[in-house]
């Protein structure tokens, strides 16, 4: 009786996001409480395929830390975002 050998391939992909450190900036979360990279709302609709008023209302449901930028503007810290995907 022949002996067959199975072969077993695996094959694993990476996502990579390339973030301009034009588009990110450092600011403090409080969740975080330190200082972390974060983008805005385009951008960070950019990341996860949604359009701004969908980042908006989501931001919180995601468990996304917003933050507020040095111009008053709503910014959301870039590492909750990538853990969330």
């Amino acid at each position: 009786m022949p002996v067959y050998k199975r072969t077993e391939i695996t094959v694993e992909t990476d996502r990579v996001t390339t973030i301009r450190r034009r588009r990110s900036f450092q600011v403090w979360c409080g969740t975080c409480r330190r200082m972390v990279d974060a983008v805005g709302v385009e951008e960070a609709g950019v990341l996860t395929g949604m359009k701004q008023t969908q980042v908006r209302d989501m931001a919180g449901a995601q468990g996304w830390h917003i933050c507020e930028g040095w111009d008053r503007e709503m910014v959301i810290c870039l590492e909750s975002v990538l853990k969330s995907l």
